[in-house]
């Protein structure tokens, strides 16, 4: 339906006073920035029935894996159409965060019991999680990525929810049957006491007695107080080395830390000698120092581009081999692909409009016809991140229009204008680049 004749109103109010949404529903960029307060951009919205396959596929192999099977590393994949489509933008951040957060919830339990296992299997082998990302301005180490996992158990929660951090000192008490400082803490230290093989050194103390001291807002200053370079530093992992003391003491002996953007880690700014010697560093830190060694399982996301950036360190440094087209590797690779339907385009959107909504409408998908959603699942075809800001495009320049409706025939020349920017983002292999399966011909 297009727009009357009469002058029309500012696209902002007519998406309020029209549409009923309090803003645009969805994020202009379709970037997944987690923690922030934007609920169109923190993955918060993610919905696990848009692609349940994948989903499950990934508490089986990542979270069962990490407790049951000793997986050290796992690998999230997203390829596109192959080495020369689209790479990113599949929502493995989104999905990385919402495996933490609901393996937080009840330490794995839920998981567990859907996956056939009972409460006894739950209880023995309890799991949490943590959540950290490789960035060019604060975590180029993986010291600081450590730290930032840290930190993440400190100080992320969502809603009313408990930190990480809550929860284990929670678990502590009942375990106990004391909430009194000093034997919670002496409980940790009876744990580092048990450790026989090579460690980061010993505990920080300070920040054992703040994790059991249950002030939360002196935990998180605490560690928001370490200096940006200091947070850098080899030493910094010895934050996350005493918080698996505490988890352990707590009665959770399996962590799962989701290590976003590895091809930050390989970034060409950083020296390759720095690279190879962080990369080495996983071996040391994730395979053969204690306390990490014993419960850590790191699950890192990958698409082609990391992976040329990185394979040849990881190779050398005798890392799990990641190839997604190696048999072997099944057990520990998941590869999240482009959606198949408009019906699965829908289910992702669906949680956006809801969100924005100033009331109930009877139709969950308004202001979109069908038509126009097949039109936008076609355009974008069936990748989460174009889904997502071509229907930001679409409601902005709909509303600026004054439309009652947004149709197929609005929608279509709209998207094919915006095809220049999907076609940019594009990365083709050179005759230089060997393919994934070439570099781990070992």
């Amino acid at each position: 339906m297009t727009a009357s004749s009469a002058a029309t109103v500012p696209g902002v109010v007519w998406q309020k006073k029209t549409w009923k949404l309090r803003h645009n529903p969805f994020p202009g960029e379709g970037v997944a920035r987690l923690g922030g307060e934007d609920i169109r951009e923190n993955g918060l919205l993610f919905r696990p029935d848009v692609q349940p396959d994948q989903v499950e596929e990934s508490i089986r192999k990542f979270i069962l894996g990490a407790a049951f099977d000793g997986l050290k590393f796992g690998y999230l994949w997203s390829l596109g159409g192959g080495l020369g489509g689209e790479q990113r933008g599949f929502g493995k951040s989104s999905l990385l965060q919402y495996l933490v957060e609901e393996t937080n919830k009840d330490f794995g339990q839920k998981f567990f019991i859907e996956q056939g296992l009972d409460e006894e299997d739950a209880e023995e082998h309890a799991i949490c999680a943590m959540l950290a990302s490789f960035d060019m301005a604060n975590a180029r180490s993986l010291a600081a990525v450590f730290f930032e996992a840290t930190r993440y158990a400190c100080r992320f929660s969502t809603g009313n929810h408990p930190t990480l951090a809550e929860r284990l000192r929670t678990r502590l008490i009942d375990r106990l049957g004391t909430d009194e400082q000093p034997k919670l803490v002496a409980a940790v230290y009876e744990v580092s006491d048990r450790l026989r093989g090579r460690t980061l050194g010993p505990p920080n103390q300070e920040f054992i007695e703040l994790l059991c001291g249950g002030d939360h807002n002196a935990l998180g200053r605490h560690v928001e107080n370490v200096k940006a370079g200091a947070r850098a530093r080899v030493g910094a992992a010895n934050y996350l080395a005493t918080f698996l003391l505490f988890t352990k003491a707590a009665g959770v002996p399996h962590v799962l830390l989701g290590c976003d953007q590895l091809e930050d880690f390989a970034a060409t700014s950083t020296t390759r000698q720095k690279r190879t010697v962080e990369t080495e560093r996983f071996r040391d830190y994730v395979l053969e120092l204690l306390p990490m060694a014993d419960m850590l399982t790191t699950v890192v996301t990958l698409h082609p581009r990391a992976a040329q950036a990185i394979g040849d360190m990881w190779r050398l440094a005798d890392l799990p081999n990641f190839a997604p087209d190696r048999d072997e590797n099944r057990p520990r690779v998941v590869v999240l692909e482009a959606l198949e339907t408009s019906d699965q385009a829908a289910k992702l959107l669906e949680p956006y409009l809801e969100a924005a909504r100033l009331e109930v409408n009877a139709d969950p998908m308004a202001p979109f016809n069908d038509d126009a959603i097949q039109v936008l699942f076609d355009r974008s075809h069936g990748k989460p991140r174009d889904l997502l800001r071509k229907a930001h495009a679409l409601v902005q320049q709909g509303a600026e229009r004054n439309l009652d409706v947004i149709t197929a025939e609005f929608a279509a020349p709209i998207l094919d204008s915006l095809a220049i920017v999907d076609e940019d983002e594009r990365v083709l292999p050179t005759a230089t680049t060997p393919a994934i399966e070439d570099q781990w011909a070992y």
